[in-house]
C-alpha cells in the first residue's frame, strides 16, 4: 500500500526504539509524555503510523495502544494534580508574581466554562504534558475529566496516526517545519517562566540588602 518513506532525523532517532520494543514503546512513550515528562509522544505516534504503512505495525492497534497510553498518563497526572497540584500552583504563582485573585478567576473559568480545554490541550505542546495536572489542580471532578480525557486522547492519536498512515510524505514535510518552530517557542516559553522567577529573587535580594546598607551609612 505504501512506499518506503525517507525518515528525517528526529524520526530516525525513534524508529529503532519502536522496532525493538514494539507496542510497549508506543504505550509507555505516550503515557509518560502525557504524564508530564518531556518525551516526543507525537513523534512516536507518527513514526509508528508510518511503520504501520510499511506493514511493521497494524494501524488500528497503534491507535488503540497510543490512545490507552494517553488516557492512563493524563489520568495519573490528574489524580496527582488533585492531591498536590493546587499547593504547587499557589507556590508557582507566588514565585512569578501572579495574584491569588487571578488564580481564583482562572479556577472559576476552568470549572464552569473551560472544561473542554481538557480536549483542546491535547493538540498544544506544553499543555498536553500538563493537561491532567492542571485539571486536577483546579478541581475538575473526575466524572467530567475522564470522558473528556478519553475523547481528547482518541482524537489526538487518531489525527496523528491517520495523517502518518495516509499522508506520510506530506505530514513529514510539515512536521519538519514545526520542529524548527518548536525550538523557538520552547526557548520563548522558558524565558517567559524563568524571567519572572529571576526578577522575584532579585527583588528579594535587594530587599534584604537595603537595611544593612542604610545601617552602614548611619
Amino acid at each position: 500500500m505504501h512506499h518506503t518513506v525517507a525518515l528525517p532525523g528526529f524520526i530516525r532517532a525513534v524508529e529503532p526504539f519502536l522496532h525493538h520494543y514494539g507496542y510497549l514503546a508506543i504505550f509507555f512513550g505516550v503515557l509518560l509524555e502525557d504524564f508530564g515528562l518531556p518525551l516526543p509522544g507525537e513523534t512516536i505516534v507518527l513514526t509508528a503510523s508510518i511503520l504501520a504503512g510499511q506493514r511493521v505495525f497494524n494501524i488500528v492497534d497503534v491507535i488503540i495502544t497510543a490512545s490507552f497510553g494517553g488516557i492512563v498518563g493524563d489520568t495519573l497526572g490528574y489524580f496527582l494534580g488533585l492531591r498536590f497540584g493546587h499547593r504547587l500552583l499557589i507556590r508557582f504563582a507566588r514565585y512569578v508574581g501572579l495574584r491569588q485573585e487571578w488564580l481564583r478567576r482562572f479556577n472559576h473559568w476552568i470549572l464552569h466554562r473551560g472544561v473542554w480545554l481538557v480536549v483542546i490541550a491535547r493538540f498544544i505542546d506544553g499543555l498536553r504534558q500538563l493537561n491532567g495536572w492542571i485539571a486536577g489542580a483546579n478541581g475538575i471532578i473526575w466524572t467530567r475529566f475522564i470522558p473528556l480525557n478519553m475523547l481528547g486522547a482518541v482524537l489526538w492519536v487518531s489525527a496523528w496516526a491517520l495523517s502518518g498512515y495516509f499522508f506520510s510524505g506530506k505530514i513529514l514535510a510539515v512536521m519538519e517545519r514545526f520542529k524548527q518552530v518548536d525550538v523557538f517557542f520552547v526557548i520563548l516559553g522558558g524565558l517567559g517562566i524563568l524571567t519572572p522567577v529571576a526578577l522575584h529573587y532579585f527583588r528579594r535580594l535587594r530587599g534584604r540588602s537595603r537595611p544593612s546598607t542604610l545601617k552602614d551609612n548611619s
